[in-house]
């Protein structure tokens, strides 16, 4: 049976077995790619071309085994990190699990997601699943008419739950419910089984899944742009819906995925025929087929003889044991078992590779390494997991992020901290026995032809070459001597350390390599936080800048989040955080309550059906409708005491159904302004009149007004005149489109006040420093000398374009005049 849901092309279905045919896909750069997705939301136009264009490149593929299959891991688990492993041949690409950040990892490192169709889940956790939404989005723009998940019965409740905010009108999202006990699948390239694995209080997985518990839904398009006031939009509709106060033991069935390539024929080689004396002509076919011939002078030619080996198809396993729950019955899995030597698989059974996405520590336990050892010696076993306790392992997987930093760090060392080196160092011995075991990034198996373990592709940071890149950038050494000199006598706007700033994310719509989307972590005072947006991968990126040590006691102070409104790009890491906030605690040993959780009241839909559809978290929050912080209401006197502040206030901004501003006073007086995204907006002016420090949107450039009002977003100079209205003493730009990757175009004079600052991914800043900020800006320019170049070239081809437009404009109204 299909359901269908408004907004969102979404088909569930139920099926006995499934036979795919995969799909050649363009080539497309990921550099076109961003220029595809550089904004939000989009003129979706251009996905039918792009769908009609890889319809007319798809070519009838012929039925037979691919000549190069590879698993490579994407994401390899590490707390804060995405799990995610690739699988492509020269027919076609695979996901296993999609963790959040797995599309900006894709990105940096090439990886062809828009060859992807079909992506398998081990188990509905966030873990696995977290970057879906995005890939999603991602591929979409591309071209790609559908996906098919393949998992737990109700995976594709994530996408009905997010409906509102991703909008997939072009991408059908195809699931597979991998526990019907008959499901299979099988392409060209290999078949697969499902193997179902339940927790021991869980027992037999029901076969229909529950009511869904949702007391509300959320009918808000968000997309819809502004349309008179805010105000106008209609509430959400109630529901009322069985509630048993549990999740839906559907989500809790983990999965096991044996796959077998298909068997390849050895390739016919010229060579061995010429040696052998066999003529061009039909009986080359005859070899190639496997048949034997005999010569015209009597010699019999083997096909053996002239042909590589036949390859039978390894075999190779994705398994997930969540917890100590499901161990014994994942240990004691029949189907698994068999594929050991010792229980009699042939050597053909075997499998030659092993993925676990298992916790590291439960991989740990007797019962899990008896089950290990029971595999052949020669098993290669790649693990994804993450360590619950104890030390954690390094392996992000972003070299640009390092790269940019230590750029950046020589302008000033206490702004721009060098990050903990999370991938190993050029010249650091390299663990070769952890390194079969501990997967990182780019880790990779060759299942064909060749089956061997490569770790010659894992990112390695060389932090004396980034260094180098900049200081070979012509003027870009005088330039750090004379700032220096210019910063020995700037002259602060403020004498407080407090409030501190660390920029977790810049960029707009999707993150690219150099900038995450939006979230900026304020540290009120002492060990007292509050989060400002959490778009996809907000925790890992706390982890990344502060490392696992003092980023769990950062998260544990976290005591509110404000979520400005509900575009992707600005709530969708929030879950992640919760859960990463939780394990803080517990690592902590703290005492902390409940986030104080900020944000539009719509977001509990989203929340809610999470919740009950697949893990809880609820327990994790307490929710504050930004509506009930308007100027003239009184704020919750928890919320003032838990965050220690003298007042915080909240106002409708011009971009989307729901979306907010918002001014907070600290306790010693410390006024701060965030505008989240929108057009120049008077209420927001209104509530931070004489802001200390205001952050503002500057998605564009000058020059795309017209483009900035069809999105409600701000160009620079509408985001500093905000500034300047409200009587701020610094504004800070942010939320940059990712068309500027490095740094963004605008005017230098209009920095001329030298209050007036540029945010960066892992800037960290206080208002006793914020007056070194503008200074920076000649210096950045050299330093990126390339990229102002190439984004000045845009910029120049973009006046060029309008202006032939407005003379065809021209010359057609004085043709109808």
């Amino acid at each position: 049976m299909n359901f269908r849901f408004p907004f969102l092309n979404v088909v569930v279905l139920t099926v006995r077995s499934f036979h795919s045919t995969q799909r050649l896909s363009g080539k497309k750069s990921n550099e076109h790619l961003l220029n595809l997705l550089a904004t939000m939301p989009k003129d979706k136009s251009h996905v039918a071309r792009l769908q009609s264009e890889r319809q007319a490149k798809k070519v009838t593929k012929v039925k037979y085994p691919p000549g190069t299959v590879t698993l490579q891991v994407l994401g390899s688990g590490v707390r804060g990190a995405p799990k995610s492993l690739y699988m492509f041949t020269d027919q076609s690409c695979y996901l296993f699990n999609c963790g959040e950040g797995s599309q900006r990892l894709a990105h940096e490192h090439r990886f062809k997601l828009s060859k992807v169709e079909h992506i398998f889940f081990t188990h509905t956790s966030w873990g696995n699943v977290g970057g879906l939404p995005g890939i999603s989005l991602t591929i979409q723009d591309v071209g790609v008419p559908n996906i098919t998940l393949h998992g737990a019965p109700g995976l594709g409740d994530l996408f009905v739950a997010a409906s509102r905010f991703i909008i997939l009108k072009d991408l059908q999202v195809n699931h597979i419910d991998a526990t019907s006990p008959e499901a299979t699948f099988e392409d060209a390239v290999m078949k697969m089984n499902y193997i179902t694995i339940m927790p021991d209080e869980t027992g037999k997985l029901p076969r229909s899944a529950t009511n869904s518990p949702i007391e509300e839904e959320d009918v808000t398009n968000y997309y819809s742009r502004e349309k008179g006031n805010p105000e106008d939009v209609p509430a959400a509709k109630r529901t009322r819906v069985e509630n048993n106060g549990d999740v839906n033991p559907c989500s809790k069935a983990a999965l096991a995925y044996i796959c077998r390539l298909h068997p390849k024929q050895g390739m016919l080689m010229a060579e061995k025929c010429v040696e052998f004396g066999v003529p061009p002509g039909p009986l080359y076919g005859q070899l190639k087929a496997g048949q034997d011939i005999t010569l015209p002078n009597g010699k019999t030619v083997l096909a053996s003889d002239v042909r590589s080996p036949d390859d039978p198809g390894p075999v190779f396993v994705v398994v997930e044991c969540p917890d100590e729950s499901y161990l014994d019955n994942f240990v004691s899995e029949p189907q698994l078992r068999q594929l050991q030597r010792q229980n009699g698989a042939t050597e053909l059974d075997c499998p030659k590779v092993v993925v676990h996405f298992t916790p590291t520590e439960l991989t740990r336990h007797p019962k899990y390494q008896e089950w290990m050892d029971g595999f052949d010696a020669d098993v290669c076993h790649m693990m994804l997991g993450f360590t619950k306790d104890g030390e954690e392992r390094r392996g992000f997987g972003s070299l640009a992020v390092h790269r940019i930093q230590h750029q950046l760090h020589l302008l000033d060392s206490e702004i721009f901290p060098h990050l903990p080196f999370d991938l190993r160092v050029d010249g650091e011995p390299e663990n070769t026995e952890a390194s079969e075991l501990d997967c990182q990034t780019l880790t990779t198996y060759y299942l064909r032809p060749l089956k061997k373990l490569d770790l010659s592709l894992i990112p390695m940071l060389k932090p004396q070459e980034y260094v180098d890149e900049s200081l070979s950038q012509e003027g870009v050494k005088p330039s750090l001597d004379a700032l220096k000199l210019t910063l020995a006598d700037a002259v602060p706007i403020s004498n407080k350390v407090y409030p501190k700033l660390v920029f977790l994310g810049t960029g707009s719509c999707i993150p690219n390599k150099t900038r995450n989307t939006s979230a900026i972590l304020v540290e009120l005072e002492k060990d007292r936080f509050i989060l400002m947006d959490c778009g996809e991968g907000t925790y890992g990126q706390i982890v990344r800048f502060f490392g696992h040590e003092r980023a769990a006691q950062v998260l544990s102070n976290l005591v509110g989040v404000y979520i400005s409104h509900l575009h992707a790009d600005h709530h969708i890491g929030l879950i992640g955080l919760l859960q990463g906030r939780q394990h803080s605690i517990e690592r902590t040993k703290s005492d902390a309550g409940p986030v104080m959780l900020i944000a539009p009241h719509q977001i509990n839909f989203w929340l809610k059906t999470y919740h009950y559809s697949f893990e809880r978290i609820r327990q994790y929050y307490t929710l504050v409708a930004c509506a009930n912080l308007f100027e003239g209401k009184t704020p919750d006197p928890a919320l003032i005491t838990n965050l220690n502040l003298k007042s915080i206030v909240t106002t409708h901004v011009r971009h989307c159904p729901n979306a907010f501003g918002v001014s907070l006073t600290t306790a010693d007086g410390f006024k701060l302004t965030y505008s989240g995204d929108t057009m120049p907006c008077l209420s927001l002016i209104d509530i931070g009149r004489d802001s200390d420090l205001l952050i503002h949107e500057s998605t564009m450039e000058d020059g795309m007004e017209v483009e900035a009002q069809k999105k409600t977003h701000c160009t620079t100079s509408q985001a500093i005149e905000v500034g300047r209205s409200m009587g701020a003493k610094f504004t800070l730009l942010t939320h940059f489109s990712q068309r500027y990757s490095k740094i963004p175009i605008f005017n230098e004079k209009s920095f001329a006040s030298n209050t007036i600052g540029v945010a960066f991914d892992n800037m960290q800043i206080s208002p006793n420093r914020l007056h070194h900020l503008p200074h920076f800006i000649p210096t950045l320019k050299l330093m990126f000398a390339d990229h102002c170049e190439e984004m000045d070239n845009k910029t120049n081809k973009r006046k060029l374009r309008q202006e032939r437009e407005e003379k065809q404009k021209q010359i057609q109204r004085s043709a109808n005049s």
